[in-house]
């Protein structure tokens, strides 16, 4: 049974279950956009930390200058994993948490931002911060928020009560997505892969 919530948006008939890996085997772009309105769920020490995905960016192959893809080294060879897996990597000291997709090809969606659900006590306590906007507002600071580092690297995101979980929350076709450029690249693809939901206020700037 789907719920109104605000806006127009409802929850997913599929509300609270885990997002399967089948999911992720699709095209970078697919995947972002149908992520937005996702839970991710971070256990960490007996805690559990959480929020939905307001904001994230799609990455593609070699053929995208923005992509670690198209770059020599463990990064570019980690986005041929198999879908579903975290990537890890860090960017002027903050960890960027990924998700490989794959459609023939590498691929990738950057998580930036969410809005904080569960847990948000714990985050304040993280981030040092006083506002709750500026909790989990930009790919580092959701990652610190979350207490996610290079160790949660690799890690499968479709495991049922694993430490980092993707769940259905939202149904998809009742939020309303922006797009833009991605943010913070010196080079882009012309057709612009950041989306982000327009009603949420937890997007980065």
């Amino acid at each position: 049974m789907e719920i109104d919530i605000k806006g127009g948006m409802r929850f997913s008939a599929r509300y609270g279950e885990t997002i399967p890996k089948e999911f992720y085997s699709r095209s970078p772009e697919t995947v972002a956009s149908e992520l937005l309105g996702a839970l991710i769920i971070r256990r960490l020490k007996g805690r559990v930390l959480g929020g939905m995905i307001t904001e994230v960016e799609a990455y593609f192959g070699p053929e995208d200058p923005a992509s670690r893809a198209s770059k020599k080294g463990s990064i570019g060879r980690a986005m041929y994993r198999d879908p579903g897996r975290t990537l890890i990597y860090m960017v002027h000291n903050n960890w960027l948490l990924n998700i490989v997709t794959t459609a023939g090809g590498p691929g990738a969606v950057l998580i930036r931002s969410i809005e904080p659900l569960i847990g948000v006590e714990e985050m304040f306590r993280r981030r040092g911060v006083e506002r709750k906007r500026l909790l989990t507002t930009g790919p580092g600071r959701l990652t610190r928020a979350l207490g996610i580092t290079k160790e949660l690297d690799d890690t499968p995101v479709y495991i049922r009560g694993g430490e980092l979980e993707l769940l259905h929350y939202l149904e998809p076709s009742s939020v309303e997505i922006g797009r833009s450029g991605r943010i913070g690249v010196s080079k882009d693809l012309e057709t612009p892969y950041r989306y982000y939901l327009l009603s949420s206020d937890y997007v980065s700037r």
